[in-house]
């Protein structure tokens, strides 16, 4: 390495001529100046010419060329089928589930269940004012109404 002031003396003039260059293009590329293009040369444009297409169908394909078998075509699904009639929508009486009355087991466990305000008491099978008692447990009774099933919870 350089010791002393050699270095000084070479090392600073490098610094100063490299930071004065990067300078020198910095305000270069920010002038107002823009180089001037002295060859101008006239551009002149011609029409292009255009063919006109052929046009050509395709005829209907009897059977695959390939395999020699005859060509089924798809069936046509129907985009815009019947529209389906909505059942009525059916509308279940108020009912609550009060409990177990008693038994544990399920063939001969008795069941508290208001239905329309009315308490009934049902076993398994046993149904009131078409409400049909299919399932019960000492949390939760199934019953069915017109075909349709609901749970109902034990109320608190």
């Amino acid at each position: 390495m350089l010791k002393g002031k050699k270095g000084l003396y070479i090392l600073l003039p490098m610094v100063v001529f490299i930071w004065g260059a990067i300078l020198f293009q910095v305000l270069d590329a920010f002038s107002d100046e823009d180089p001037v293009n002295s060859n101008i040369t006239a551009i002149s444009f011609s029409t292009i010419k255009t063919k006109e297409r052929d046009t050509f169908t395709i005829g209907e394909v009897d059977r695959d060329p390939f395999l020699g078998t005859i060509y089924r075509p798809k069936k046509v699904i129907n985009k815009n089928p019947k529209p389906r009639v909505k059942k009525p929508e059916i509308t279940w009486p108020a009912i609550r589930y009060k409990g177990l009355v008693s038994g544990q087991n399920n063939s001969s466990a008795i069941f508290l269940v208001e239905i329309n305000g009315a308490d009934q008491l049902m076993k398994i099978n046993d149904s009131f004012s078409e409400v049909k008692l299919i399932k019960g447990s000492s949390s939760s009774v199934k019953l069915r109404y017109k075909g349709k099933t609901k749970q109902f919870q034990i109320l608190n």
